[in-house]
């Protein structure tokens, strides 16, 4: 059988790999293909394309938006965007410069905690792409304020947690609206880490075509029900383990959360007919 993960991350926004070192790792893990989906970025689907062309693994390109409605923190994937549309790449620039502003609030907050940290310590982290939490964090653990990620978010900068800043206003129907302008496909990532989603078919009827079902922090109740709502619904069913790293993330290996094969043909059917209607399907 041949197998995907749909939700990895890179160096191009807070994974610990390079976009060639994730290809390894995947061909190591005997996958067919992976979805490259960083934070707001897809600087790094060229990367992984060349080194995916070396294993014979095929790269599905996407990117992670972060968003909010009301209190809550919901991301939205998107695969197979054109990556020349204007209005993606305009949104993908102020979403860069919205981290940096944020970053900087976020580092002026751990200051006043008496923790001594610098800007440039986090950009040294970042490598020149998109700016996170997790980069932050990293900072804190080498500079011994924290043993590892999970207290840095816990004790310093997670939700409502001192040093957090909240991000500026982005809602998941813009972000559906981007992702389907650009002729990509909008699919609801990791539905197990909400509270109430009370906000389900207020998504779907704003466009949204999908459902990350498997993913390390869904419980198998939680994929069970988001199955069956997605078959309720005529909706795309995707899934993956959110890999950031080794020893990042949700402690998951690459590969750990896959599927099959089948559910890739599906979605590349439902972009193509899309980008045929122009984002109107």
């Amino acid at each position: 059988m041949r197998f995907v993960d749909f939700h990895v991350h890179t160096s191009a926004s807070d994974g610990s790999f390079s976009p060639g070192e994730v290809v390894d790792r995947a061909a190591k893990a005997k996958l067919t293909a992976i979805g490259i989906t960083d934070h707001d970025t897809m600087a790094g689907i060229s990367g992984a394309v060349i080194a995916g062309r070396k294993y014979n693994i095929e790269i599905i390109p996407g990117i992670e938006f972060s968003t909010h409605l009301k209190y809550e923190e919901i991301h939205i994937l998107g695969y197979y965007c054109r990556p020349d549309n204007v209005p993606l790449i305009k949104t993908i620039n102020r979403l860069k410069s919205d981290r940096h502003e944020r970053m900087e609030k976020m580092v002026d907050k751990i200051n006043k905690l008496g923790l001594r940290v610098t800007f440039d310590e986090v950009l040294a982290e970042v490598k020149g792409k998109a700016i996170g939490r997790p980069h932050l964090a990293r900072v804190l653990c080498k500079k011994g304020y924290c043993k590892d990620l999970g207290e840095a978010f816990a004790r310093y900068i997670g939700f409502n947690a001192p040093a957090y800043v909240k991000r500026k206003e982005f809602t998941p129907v813009e972000a559906i609206e981007i992702i389907r302008g650009a002729g990509g496909v909008p699919v609801l990532a990791h539905p197990g880490t909400y509270g109430k989603v009370d906000f389900l078919s207020y998504l779907v009827e704003a466009g949204l075509m999908g459902i990350e079902v498997f993913h390390p922090r869904n419980s198998i109740q939680v994929s069970r029900r988001y199955f069956r709502y997605a078959l309720k619904c005529g909706l795309l069913i995707t899934g993956g383990s959110d890999y950031h790293g080794d020893k990042n993330g949700h402690g998951t290996r690459l590969g750990d959360v896959k599927i099959d094969l089948s559910f890739l043909k599906r979605l590349k059917q439902r972009s193509r007919a899309l980008k045929k209607h122009g984002g109107r399907f």
